[in-house]
């Protein structure tokens, strides 16, 4: 596969990243990329688009060439839309290509299990729980998103596989489940810092993430697995481990802490991107 299907990380550094997005190079923000850039400026100056982050949240766009409104782009065994969005998010997160493999693997050794994936955004751990021939349920408050994580399917050509779409308030959404009396096997989820509902209801992390997790629990019956990533700094590997061994009182030793990275091209050196523990029955 060559860089004009697929996606690079070229370089990172100066709290920055250069990225072959198909056949489109941009830099993005890097928060954790802190140390000095590899490449020469003039390859750093060659891109199409640059993002610029705003102090309120946010940003723009400074482009250097007309690019399309949006394209596709083969990554991970699927296919996704790209697009330039203004908070600096294309749809793609290529830093949990090794967390959908082991969703794909988590499901596939289950009798077609129900998982839940809840801030599910643009389908990439959808994409690989439907792979392992789970029924999903993917569940966001941004009705756009929810559009773009189907067109995801589509692209990728598992629009037929068992998968319910949902634009909700997760938190509403869950706690309708639990009064309702559904189960889950599975569970996938990967929280923002903050957060709005469709009805402007508010997420924080450090105040909703355990008591969210509590409800959870009402409605994972009988527990396979459980995936919590994050990109909220403060929230190490071993924190969110933690959290699922007291929440979930899974043992310690059985639940795996990580750090999401992202290889960066023609280097031994990878990107930092968050973190995750994530817990399967043996």
């Amino acid at each position: 596969m060559t860089s004009q299907d697929s996606y690079r990380l070229l370089d990172t550094g100066d709290e920055k990243k250069l990225e072959q997005i198909g056949p489109h190079r941009v830099v993005r923000q890097a928060a954790q990329a802190h140390w000095p850039t590899r490449r020469s400026r003039n390859d750093w100056g060659r891109v199409a688009a640059v993002h610029h982050r705003a102090k309120t949240g946010g940003g723009h766009w400074e482009f250097a060439e007309k690019l399309p409104e949006d394209w596709t782009l083969a990554y991970g065994g699927f296919k996704f839309k790209i697009k330039l969005t203004d908070f600096g998010h294309v749809g793609l997160f290529p830093e949990q290509i090794e967390n959908w493999r082991w969703i794909t693997e988590a499901c596939a050794r289950l009798e077609a299990p129900r998982v839940l994936n809840l801030f599910g955004y643009t389908g990439g751990s959808t994409l690989a729980a439907a792979r392992g021939d789970a029924s999903v349920t993917h569940v966001d408050a941004s009705k756009g998103v929810v559009s773009w994580a189907r067109e995801n399917a589509a692209l990728s050509n598992l629009g037929e596989k068992s998968i319910r779409w949902i634009v909700e308030d997760v938190s509403k959404y869950v706690e309708r489940e639990v009064k309702r009396g559904n189960r889950y096997q599975g569970l996938i989820l990967d929280p923002p810092t903050f957060g709005r509902g469709p009805r402007g209801q508010r997420w924080k992390i450090e105040d909703h993430l355990v008591p969210f997790l509590r409800q959870l629990r009402k409605i994972m019956e009988p527990l396979q697995f459980i995936l919590l990533s994050c990109h909220t700094p403060g929230y190490s590997p071993l924190c969110l481990a933690n959290v699922l061994h007291q929440v979930f009182d899974l043992p310690v030793s059985a639940v795996q802490p990580g750090e999401m990275v992202v290889p960066i091209a023609g280097s031994q050196m990878v990107l930092p991107s968050g973190t995750y523990a994530r817990w399967q029955a043996s």
